[in-house]
């Protein structure tokens, strides 16, 4: 029998993904699932969904995301290169960890599991290569040498090894989840011989002690990416999408969560517990239990609160339900849909579908401001900024206090297509269809932030020192200074 030996040359391509060195923001990745694992002296790497995560060994704390636009299954490190392998769909990856450097080998096989060596990398699929680190040369090959280290894809039978993880599934604390008893399967699972690392579908990572079995356990983003609302309450962010609801403290590290039965609306936090919006209900929710306040005969749209009300805007008008009651009361504009309640000391001013609304706290008397669909309202400099159902922005100034007079100072600002708005104090930020701008009112110019992707955003938030950008795919995190 005559063996061939088959070499070849492949080009490595380079190729961008998101987030390299220089760019600024960090990416906000969910809780998805974990598919591989492998370690450094000094870091934790793992595959979450299409996600390289790259967390500090010691504390534990995510430093780096990086998303790919392609499905990665595979992950292994090079000591002697200090490199990163990706097994991804078309190829082979690597990546160079202290300059974020990428490459891409396209090799078409299906990957088991690849071995380190010194000078090759050794594929074991449904056919069998060497790669040449250094020049890129592929050969088919039919044994492997001993002294590889090995990465590979976690097997059941690999799970099992570990009896003490029976019964090789998680669930959720009766507090987080009002399905306590759902199961969290383990998807993989990596010895560094001084730590076992488990990856969960939807329950973080968890890292054992192979001495003590001490437990530590990670929650490194929020449910899903599929944000359907975000609220800013005290400094804190609320991201609410299908799965149930997920926050996180400023200055912590692990996100928090509560999962629901019911896809919620809006909520307001109350000190230990929440108030949400389900459908046409308003419910209590405590350590996972839910308790009922009232009911509308149409959708709720948005809740609001001053220290005498809870304010609920809904697509048959707006309501009123007195602290400590729950018997909801009409007020103000009815019939037409209430997308957004802002009480301010001496007035409330609501937008509809329909129209522009304020109150008079002193008079008890409402006046239409303006006749254009208003869907946010942001306060900036003594001046009100409303996003309008057509997605134009509408400069209200000269807000007359105490007074039954319209206000009819407004412009329409020259700008449009933009989905949402916020503003540190300083700037109003805008969530657009090619990024995020900003509106300096001194100079009534928007500026365009290059230091984050230009694509279409749902959302924008200031918080911390940071704006955050939620996309239809990702949530981003830039630094306030580094905006221009």
């Amino acid at each position: 029998m005559i063996n061939l030996l088959i070499c070849c040359t492949i080009f490595s391509i380079n190729t961008t993904p998101e987030n390299l060195p220089w760019d600024h923001y960090t990416i906000m990745p969910p809780l998805g699932r974990i598919k591989s694992f492998a370690t450094s002296p000094f870091y934790i790497f793992a595959i979450s969904d299409n996600y390289l995560l790259i967390f500090d060994k010691q504390n534990l704390t995510l430093g780096k995301t990086i998303h790919f636009d392609q499905v990665i299954d595979l992950v292994g490190y090079d000591q002697q290169y200090d490199d990163l392998w990706i097994i991804s769909a078309s190829g082979i990856i690597r990546f160079t960890i202290t300059s974020n450097n990428i490459r891409e080998y396209p090799i078409v096989t299906e990957v088991d599991r690849f071995g380190i060596g010194q000078d090759y990398l050794y594929l074991d699929g449904t056919r069998d290569y060497s790669l040449n680190k250094r020049t890129g040369d592929v050969e088919i090959i039919y044994s492997f040498p001993e002294n590889l280290v090995w990465y590979k894809k976690t097997t059941g039978a690999d799970i099992k090894k570990h009896t003490f993880l029976t019964p090789y599934y998680y669930f959720d604390e009766p507090k987080e989840s009002q399905a306590p008893f759902h199961e969290f399967p383990i998807t993989a699972v990596y010895d560094d011989g001084m730590y076992l690392y488990v990856g969960t579908d939807g329950y973080g990572i968890l890292k054992y002690n192979n001495v003590s079995w001490q437990k530590q356990r990670v929650v490194y983003g929020p449910l899903d990416s599929e944000i359907r609302e975000v609220k800013k309450f005290d400094n804190n962010i609320y991201f609410i999408s299908s799965l149930g609801l997920s926050y996180y403290p400023t200055r912590t590290h692990n996100w928090k969560y509560q999962r629901f039965t019911h896809e919620i609306a809006d909520l307001l936090p109350f000190g230990n517990y929440f108030i949400i919006s389900y459908g046409n209900r308003i419910s209590r929710t405590s350590g996972g239990m839910i308790f009922s306040i009232s009911n509308f005969t149409t959708n709720i749209l948005c809740l609001s609160q001053d220290e005498k009300y809870m304010y609920v805007g809904t697509n048959s008008g707006l309501f009123k339900i007195a602290n400590g009651t729950k018997t909801p009361v009409p007020f103000g504009p009815d019939r037409y849909a209430v997308h957004v309640v802002y009480p301010m000391d001496n007035e409330i001013y609501v937008g509809g579908e329909t129209g522009f609304y304020k109150y008079n706290r002193k008079y008890n008397k409402w006046l239409k401001e303006l006749s254009f669909g208003v869907k946010d309202i942001v306060e900036l400099k003594g001046v009100l900024y409303l996003l309008g159902v057509n997605n134009q922005i509408i400069k209200y100034k000269n807000i007359q206090h105490d007074s039954l007079k319209s206000d009819t100072t407004w412009i329409l600002l020259p700008y449009f297509n933009i989905y949402d708005i916020d503003t540190d104090g300083e700037v109003l930020y805008c969530a657009s269809y090619a990024g995020i701008n900003y509106y300096e009112p001194g100079t009534e110019f928007y500026k365009v932030i290059y230091n984050l992707p230009r694509i279409k955003y749902d959302y924008v938030f200031a918080v911390d020192n940071n704006i955050l950008a939620v996309s239809d795919k990702n949530i981003y995190s830039l630094p306030i200074e580094y905006r221009d």
